[in-house]
């Protein structure tokens, strides 16, 4: 019952908020993997990365994508801060509970939640540095290889652990497939994703003071 209390909120807005938290955490997962096959020019060389980034300022698509991840991720956090326990003591509750059951999609939730927190300021800081910086190959190169190369190791992780079980929880909300088979397909895209994010690092670390 304290469980249910903690988990759980009796409205009528509560379809209103499910759909946005479901539409606006696909339309981030999606511009995540957009945004990771952007960075990804990079293993084409820095002329490839640089055409691409100059295509997107020509046409103001940098603009639009700021205005569009501000927005996204406030409904998505407002939401999500809409069905989440927000008092301690029902905090404790599914904290405890979660060490009773010991199921691992309920960790996975509060592991979520953890990482989404951290997401949150780790997101406002790296927009910040894309548009006050700039993005061309030089430019990231030199950001690499600063302290920024363990905050982006960080992000990278923790979006697509965050991605990954978001997009799990919402099809198996849904009822769309078996969750054995989709954690398996979530799994091999999250490695894939990773590696690739992993190898766009080492390729920007190698350019040094190349470019």
């Amino acid at each position: 019952m304290h469980l249910q209390r903690a988990l759980t909120r009796s409205s009528k807005a509560d379809f209103v908020v499910e759909t946005i938290q479901t539409v606006s955490g696909l339309l981030l997962v999606g511009f995540l993997w957009t945004h990771m096959l952007f960075v990804a020019s990079i293993l084409l060389g820095a002329e490839a990365f640089n055409t691409l980034a100059h295509f997107m300022e020509q046409f103001r698509l940098l603009d639009v994508a700021v205005v569009f991840i501000i927005l996204t991720v406030a409904a998505h956090v407002g939401a999500v801060l809409r069905r989440i326990p927000g008092r301690w003591e029902e905090q404790k509750v599914v904290w405890r509970h979660a060490k009773i059951i010991k199921h691992q999609d309920t960790w996975s939730w509060l592991f979520q939640a953890v990482t989404g927190s951290a997401m949150l300021l780790l997101i406002i800081i790296h927009v910040f540095v894309v548009v006050y910086a700039g993005i061309d190959a030089k430019l990231s190169a030199d950001r690499v290889h600063s302290w920024m190369l363990w905050f982006y190791i960080v992000l990278l992780l923790f979006a697509e652990y965050h991605a990954s079980v978001g997009l799990y929880r919402t099809v198996v909300k849904w009822g769309f497939v078996k969750r054995r088979s989709l954690k398996q397909v979530l799994s091999v895209v999250t490695v894939c994703t990773v590696l690739l994010g992993l190898l766009s690092l080492w390729a920007f670390y190698s350019l040094g003071g190349s470019v």
